[in-house]
C-alpha cells in the first residue's frame, strides 16, 4: 500500500518503499533509530529488502519484551537470538531453488524473470515492462568482468508527459540540456570538462577610460578578446570537440566555440557534471587552461535528440569500464515518476546482488515458513534457558 509522507521541507512523497518512508521520517527513539539505521545499511548494501529488515527487527523486539516480562535475562535472549540467526543462515545455504549461470545473467529473458518479483512489490502491474527495461539497460552496462558491475552505470532520467509505456532505454548518458552552439553532433570526440564558468576574467578594480576616437572604442577590449580566443583555439588544437562547463558561459565564449566548430554544454548541477566526467572518463578542471591528455575525456558519440519537446544530449562511450545506459522514464505526474525511479533502483540493485551471488530461494514467504518450523524444532533440542529465545525467534 502506498503511504503519503510529507517531510520537514514540505516535500510530498507517495510511495510504498520502506527505505524512503524511514529516511523521510524523523526518528528520535534510540531503539527505533537503530532499526532505521539498519534499514539504511540494508538499502546501501543490497538496495532492497528494507521493509523486511524493519518488520523483522520490530517483531524480534516484541518477542523479547514478553520474554523479559517472563523473567528471562536479556543476556539469555541475546544468546538465543544469536544461535537462531546462525542456524537460520546455515539452513538458508541448503535452500537454493534456482541459480542462473553467468550466461543467463547476460540473457534478457532470463534476467527479466529474475528481477520481476522485486519490481512487482513496488510497481504492481508494470513489473513485466519495467523489468524488461532494467534487464536491457543492465546487460548493456555490464562489463566483461560482471563482478565489476556498479549501480552507477544504469542511470534514470525522468521526463514528464506521456505514459509509462513510452519509457525507453538509451545507450549512453542522457542530459536534459542542448548545445549552446549550433553544432549538435560529434563522433569520436575528445571532451573537456570545466568545473567553472567560461567567461573573460573581469578586473577587481574600477577604472575610468577616456576615449577620443571611434578606433579607441573598437580596440578597447581587443586584447582581452584575443587572449580569450587564444584559449579556445588551444582547445581546438588539442582536438577537443565538446566542452562542458558548470555555471555560466559568456556570449563571447559561445561565439568562439561556434567559430572553431565545437559543441558546448553548460550544466547547472555539480552532481551531473561529476557524472558526465565519469561517463566520458575526464577529470573536471577548475582553471581555464588547455587540459592535459590525462584530463581529457573521450566519447564515441555526443549527439542531440528531442524527447517530448525536451532538448537532450546523449554521450555514448563503448569502453568496457564506463558503458552507461540511461532509462528514460515517462509518466504523467512527478510523484509517479519518482516512485517508479525507486522501483527501478531496486531492480538494478537486484541485478548487482545476482552478479555477486546468483542463488535464489523460493518466494512468497515459503522460505520463511520453512525456516520458522526448522528453528522451532531446533529450539526444543536445546538444554539451556536460551531455548525460549530460540523458540520466539522461530
Amino acid at each position: 500500500m502506498n503511504k503519503m509522507v510529507i517531510n520537514h521541507l514540505e516535500k510530498l512523497f507517495v510511495t510504498s518503499d520502506a527505505a524512503t518512508i524511514i529516511k523521510e521520517s524523523d526518528v528520535h527513539h534510540p531503539a527505533a533509530k537503530m532499526i532505521a539505521q539498519a534499514a539504511k545499511m540494508q538499502e546501501n548494501e543490497a538496495g532492497d529488502g528494507t521493509n523486511f529488515v524493519i518488520s523483522m527487527c520490530g517483531e524480534l523486539l516484541t518477542q523479547a519484551e514478553s520474554l523479559i516480562k517472563m523473567g528471562l535475562h536479556p543476556v539469555e535472549i541475546l544468546n538465543g537470538y544469536e544461535k537462531a540467526s546462525i542456524r537460520a543462515l546455515g539452513i538458508m545455504e541448503t535452500l537454493s531453488c534456482h541459480a542462473p549461470t553467468a550466461d543467463d545473467l547476460r540473457n534478457e529473458e532470463k534476467m527479466t524473470d529474475c528481477i520481476r518479483a522485486a519490481i512487482a512489490s513496488k510497481q504492481f502491474g508494470c513489473e513485466d515492462f519495467l523489468s524488461e527495461l532494467i534487464a536491457k539497460a543492465s546487460i548493456y552496462a555490464m562489463p566483461r568482468n560482471a563482478n565489476r558491475f556498479t549501480v552507477e552505470n544504469v542511470r534514470v532520467q525522468k521526463i514528464l508527459g506521456g505514459g509509462m509505456s513510452d519509457s525507453i532505454v538509451v545507450h549512453g548518458m542522457v542530459i536534459i540540456r542542448r548545445s549552446e552552439t549550433t553544432i549538435t553532433s560529434q563522433k569520436d570526440c575528445h571532451v573537456a570538462v570545466f568545473n567553472t564558468n567560461i567567461e573573460m576574467n573581469q578586473g577587481e578594480t574600477k577604472g575610468t577610460v577616456l576615449m577620443k576616437t571611434a578606433d579607441d572604442l573598437l580596440s578597447y577590449t581587443k586584447g582581452e578578446e584575443d587572449k580569450f580566443e587564444g584559449f579556445v583555439k588551444g582547445l581546438a588544437e588539442a582536438g577537443i570537440k565538446v566542452v562542458v562547463c558548470s555555471g555560466s558561459m559568456s556570449e563571447l565564449a559561445i561565439h568562439f566555440f561556434e567559430k572553431y566548430n565545437m559543441m558546448a554544454l553548460k550544466i547547472m548541477s555539480k552532481w551531473e557534471l561529476k557524472r558526465i566526467a565519469r561517463a566520458v572518463g575526464a577529470t573536471p578542471i577548475v582553471n581555464l587552461t588547455t587540459p592535459t591528455k590525462e584530463e581529457l575525456g573521450y566519447a564515441d558519440e555526443a549527439s542531440f535528440c528531442e524527447i517530448s519537446s525536451n532538448w537532450c544530449t546523449v554521450f555514448r562511450r563503448d569502453q568496457d569500464e564506463n558503458k552507461m545506459a540511461t532509462i528514460i522514464l515517462r509518466g504523467s505526474t512527478h510523484s509517479l515518476l519518482e516512485d517508479t525511479e525507486r522501483a527501478i533502483d531496486d531492480g538494478v540493485n537486484t541485478v548487482k546482488t545476482l552478479v555477486r551471488d546468483a542463488r535464489m530461494v523460493a518466494g512468497a514467504g515459503a522460505t520463511e515458513i520453512y525456516l520458522a518450523a526448522q528453528i522451532q524444532k531446533f529450539a526444543k533440542e536445546q538444554p539451556g534457558l536460551d531455548q525460549y529465545a530460540l523458540e520466539r525467534f522461530g
